[in-house]
């Protein structure tokens, strides 16, 4: 009998392709029925938190109507109003967490007491009025305090990373990048500060895993300008990157990401910023820089440059007008732009930020890093992205 090679073509063509139908048909039924199976339950943050699994999963420790995370959590990081936020515990009705960074680093004051420090007013004057309000539990911020700090396993706990103030009730203290408990000597060194913030743990959970990819939300992303972003979001602008460093009405102030491509003086004479001398680094930054930037998109603004021994506040003493400026003690995340010139002065001198993150004094002439502030108009567009640092907002889309 003569082979059929059609015939037989046609039969394991049919077998194969039922078997295929088959195949991907029961995968197709599988992981819809799969989907559906999936907890659609509209949850609260503290709920979705403390449900069995997440409890099992994330090793939440109970105390009474308290919930800690383990002291070596990584699965505790929530995103809020523009900042990372490390989830330490929470009770029934209140999520406590403290900013995964140092914001900024201040001077404490003049005796150990916190009520009457600058600390306070900082947290209280200026971070508070960056978040959003209506998440929050309590109207003030204060610092981690020693019992929190011993409760959420000390030096072996998330928070130790840099100097920084912490209290003991209501007096302040040092804790040193390796986790001791010191009382200082004077009140006058600079040290980090990361806020500890009360939030409202009934909020809607949104998303989130609470991995440093992939943070817990209670928070809708997104925006469709500047005005509609915080303080700590990630922007291109211009082509590059940027973080929005202070917000005011109708105007944003961002920090460069990346440092200019060359080293420059602060001015071959004084230690104050100036735009009209062609050798200081305001002329250089206001023309040459400005150049490379649309103009239209920018305000001319208020740059502070007082006088500062002690009380952030003074460096509001002496002010200029400008399109772009630099850092000064009291913005956010002046540990950002290592080895560079801030606006703020003393006596001679320019303050720094050295190559640790320290802030130090140094002459006007010697040759820095710069990494520019400007001040754009916060009625720009706003497109694609969700703020962070690996996905932020573009500015002009």
């Amino acid at each position: 009998m003569k082979f059929d090679f059609r015939k037989v073509f046609v039969i394991v063509s049919a077998i194969f392709l039922s078997f295929m139908v088959s195949f991907y048909g029961y995968r197709l039924v599988h992981f819809y029925l799969k989907e559906k199976e999936k907890d659609t339950t509209t949850y609260t943050m503290i709920a979705y938190l403390t449900k069995e699994e997440n409890l099992i999963n994330n090793k939440l420790i109970k105390e009474e109507n308290r919930y800690y995370f383990p002291k070596d959590a990584e699965n505790n990081y929530l995103y809020f109003s523009g900042l990372m936020y490390r989830i330490l515990y929470m009770d029934d009705k209140t999520i406590y967490a403290i900013t995964d960074e140092v914001i900024t680093k201040l001077k404490y004051g003049i005796t150990s007491d916190y009520n009457s420090s600058n600390v306070k007013v900082w947290l209280n004057e200026v971070f508070l009025n960056n978040l959003n309000k209506e998440y929050l539990n309590s109207d003030e911020v204060r610092l981690i305090n020693k019992e929190l700090y011993q409760k959420i396993g000390a030096k072996e706990s998330p928070i130790v990373d840099h100097d920084m103030w912490v209290l003991d009730n209501d007096e302040g203290l040092v804790l040193t990048s390796t986790g001791e408990l010191m009382k200082p000597t004077n009140y006058e060194d600079f040290l980090g500060i990361k806020p500890l913030i009360e939030l409202n743990g009934t909020k809607k959970y949104i998303t989130g895993k609470g991995s440093i990819e992939e943070p817990y939300l209670f928070e809708e992303r997104g925006a469709s300008t500047l005005n509609d972003l915080y303080v700590g979001d990630y922007l291109i602008y211009n082509g590059m990157t940027f973080r929005l460093i202070e917000k005011n009405d109708g105007s944003v102030k961002v920090l460069s990401v990346d440092k200019l491509d060359k080293q420059l003086a602060f001015s071959d004479k004084s230690n104050v910023y100036q735009t009209n001398n062609k050798k200081a680094l305001g002329y250089y930054l206001n023309n040459t820089y400005l150049d490379l930037l649309n103009k239209d998109d920018l305000i001319l603004t208020k740059w502070y440059t007082g006088d500062y021994h002690f009380d952030y506040k003074e460096t509001l003493s002496s002010s200029l007008n400008a399109y772009v400026g630099l850092l000064k003690i009291g913005d956010y995340f002046i540990m950002d732009s290592l080895n560079s010139y801030l606006l703020t002065r003393s006596g001679n001198y320019v303050y720094t930020i050295n190559s640790e993150g320290g802030l130090s004094l140094t002459s006007p002439t010697k040759v820095l890093d710069i990494y520019p502030v400007l001040t754009l108009k916060s009625d720009l567009n706003v497109g694609s992205g969700l703020g962070y640092m690996d996905n932020p907002y573009v500015v002009g889309e």
